[in-house]
């Protein structure tokens, strides 16, 4: 048989309830002295200087990260120097750079971003800004590095095909041109796009051997004319003398 304490727990109108009991009153104002082991750690702990005040500090010592960083020695890393060495190349031999800044996205989508690039004869790449700053510091194209601030893609093209990269820049919204080099030198994206939007060189030439032509010609029927009007004008009169001539003859011979 159950006892009474069983069956109370197991009926369904029993409600438990928790009472905290304390033994004995903590005496927060004297509490009582550690024990010998509690009191040597306690002792051994102790901190020898008193913990500097931030009120009594410099501005200057109350950050240590600024000191850190300014003592904190980088090692020079070879693979770095390989890195930075390839890209002064690509910049000193393309006759066309563009510089994007560009949005994260998913790798799938920034892989057939490089393969649409490469299919149009360019380079897709991706540099950090130390190499970029070890590659370009000394060098005329030392104004670029304050285009890298953040997540930025560099195009390297070996001609200058301003057109061809502005209709692949429209399929690609994830990169936002920032400047371009064409030719050794550097333009903005207004600059970009007109230079984009020029007729092609060949048909510019074509088009000033024209005009070329057309002013050649008219300065040959401007120097000519006044020749070609005395001509005419000896041409008539010597009609006019041969005309007399015969009229002379006639009334001679009647």
């Amino acid at each position: 048989m159950l006892n009474c304490s069983t069956k109370a727990i197991c009926s369904r109108g029993f409600i438990p309830n928790v009472v905290s009991v304390r033994y004995r009153r903590v005496n927060v104002q004297k509490p009582r002295k550690p024990d010998h082991y509690r009191a040597v750690i306690d002792t051994i702990a102790m901190p020898k200087y008193p913990w500097p005040k931030p009120s009594d500090m410099k501005w200057s010592e109350r950050c240590p990260k600024p000191f850190s960083k300014a003592f904190k020695q980088i090692e020079e890393n070879p693979y770095e120097n390989i890195l930075a060495k390839e890209l002064r190349e690509l910049f000193e031999q393309s006759a066309m750079i563009a510089i994007f800044h560009k949005n994260p996205v998913k790798g799938e989508i920034d892989f057939k971003t490089a393969k649409t690039f490469k299919m149009a004869d360019m380079d897709y790449v991706v540099y950090g800004k130390s190499t970029l700053k070890l590659a370009l510091a000394d060098t005329n194209y030392a104004a670029v590095l304050d285009l890298f601030q953040s997540h930025s893609s560099i195009v390297f093209s070996s001609t200058s095909q301003v057109p061809k990269l502005l209709k692949i820049t429209k399929k690609t919204p994830h990169l936002i041109l920032l400047a371009s080099i064409v030719d050794g030198k550097l333009l903005s994206k207004n600059q970009t796009v007109e230079y984009g939007n020029l007729v092609n060189i060949d048909n510019a030439r074509a088009a000033l051997v024209g005009v070329i032509e057309q002013v050649n010609n008219r300065c040959l029927q401007t120097i000519g004319q006044t020749q070609l009007t005395m001509v005419r004008y000896l041409e008539q009169y010597g009609k006019s003398l041969d005309v007399n001539t015969e009229k002379k003859s006639t009334e001679e011979s009647d």
